[in-house]
């Protein structure tokens, strides 16, 4: 399906950006189109060798074009990549799309075979279409932030920057059926509703039951025992998920009194009694004794690693280097996908000219160009 399939990019940031990330991943030609200033995340510190390291973390395998699409020629250039794209991605705002003429409705009359996917914060077709969106406020707004954090504190921001990873992954999802389908399309792609989405259980238990879910730390709403206790040494997670690991654990740390318990009901019923009794028990033995006692007994149990320890042990084959950065590589194994290429993100413009050069213009219109500010070209 890949071939020579072109993706245009006018993205920034995260969500957009990731999407073009993991297109260029799975084999297609991704260019990048930015404005003069670049993409937010360039500003962002620290850098190695002129590239930001924040930047590059949503940049790889891409070509990046700097055309100032705010003039006539800078229009005329977006228009021959119109032409030669296959899917267009962006995260502007459909005010400043129309404003630019790089809209849908604008695209599509200049290539009628176009996939368009537009990721907004409420819905290209919604009221506050034009809302700005971050990753946080997103969160704020569907819910997920009130449900992240300490039972008794208060909301606390997600890891990672969820609500633009996940959107990107469906986003994503949606190119791949669309080229499959075949275009025409136009895939509207609300941030807020991604985040109603990956709500899965708790949704559910609201819509069907009334239930609000409550902040309860590193504990499962639903599940007992399912959480974090300290050890001497630091922490491990005990993933109870049903009635027979509840039972084997009991059995096998001599507290049959616990076993009363014996259904997921009486445990969410009891779970502040059960944890409290569980916690005295892990805080006299470290990491590396509990792991190996619950695995014998095959109930789940993790080490609680830092980002570090997560790399040595297990993340060393996912990465690479290429001009002084380490980059990790797409997390997907297969004899057909070619995933090994080792790309790396662009500097500001690095590809203009080359992509120009493919579009028709020679040296000299290039030159012309970029001296008139009508685009940027590295080196």
């Amino acid at each position: 399906m890949t071939g020579n399939l072109r993706v245009l990019e006018l993205g920034n940031n995260i969500s957009a950006p990731l999407i073009g990330q993991i297109l260029a991943d799975l084999g297609l030609d991704v260019i990048k189109v930015e404005p003069p200033n670049g993409d937010d995340r360039r500003n962002v510190k620290p850098e190695v060798n002129g590239i930001s390291l924040y930047f590059a973390s949503t940049n790889r395998g891409k070509r990046s074009v700097v055309i100032n699409l705010k003039t006539t020629e800078g229009y005329n250039i977006i228009n021959k990549l119109i032409r030669t794209s296959d899917v267009i991605i962006t995260n502007y705002r459909p005010s400043a799309l129309k404003r630019l003429r790089v809209d849908y409705e604008s695209v599509k009359k200049i290539n009628d075979r176009i996939i368009y996917c537009s990721i907004t914060g409420f819905g290209n077709f919604s009221a506050e279409a034009d809302r700005p969106a971050y990753d946080a406020t997103i969160l704020a707004l569907s819910g997920l932030l009130d449900m992240t954090g300490d039972e008794n504190g208060p909301p606390a921001k997600f890891a990672t920057s969820i609500a633009d990873i996940t959107t990107a992954l469906l986003g994503a999802i949606s190119v791949l059926w669309a080229l499959n389908k075949g275009g025409p399309a136009f895939i509207d792609v609300p941030m807020i509703y991604t985040q109603f989405y990956l709500t899965l259980e708790d949704a559910y238990m609201f819509l069907n039951a009334g239930v609000i879910p409550k902040r309860t730390g590193s504990s499962h709403r639903y599940l007992v025992p399912y959480q974090a206790f300290k050890t001497t040494d630091g922490y491990i997670y005990l993933a109870v998920f049903n009635d027979e690991q509840y039972n084997r654990l009991c059995k096998a740390l001599n507290r049959d009194d616990l076993l009363k318990f014996n259904i997921i009901s009486k445990r969410l019923e009891n779970k502040a009694f059960i944890v409290s009794e569980l916690q005295k028990i892990f805080q006299n033995n470290n990491n590396e004794y509990w792991i190996n006692f619950l695995s014998k007994i095959d109930v789940p149990v993790a080490p609680v690693l830092n980002l570090g320890e997560a790399f040595e042990k297990y993340g060393k084959n996912l990465t690479y280097e290429r001009n002084g950065i380490k980059y990790i590589n797409f997390p997907v194994n297969s004899d057909k996908l070619n995933v090994g290429r080792k790309s790396y993100a662009p500097k500001l413009g690095q590809h203009t000219k080359e992509v120009l050069l493919e579009l028709g213009y020679d040296e000299n219109d290039i030159e012309d160009l970029a001296k008139r500010g009508i685009v940027y070209k590295e080196g």
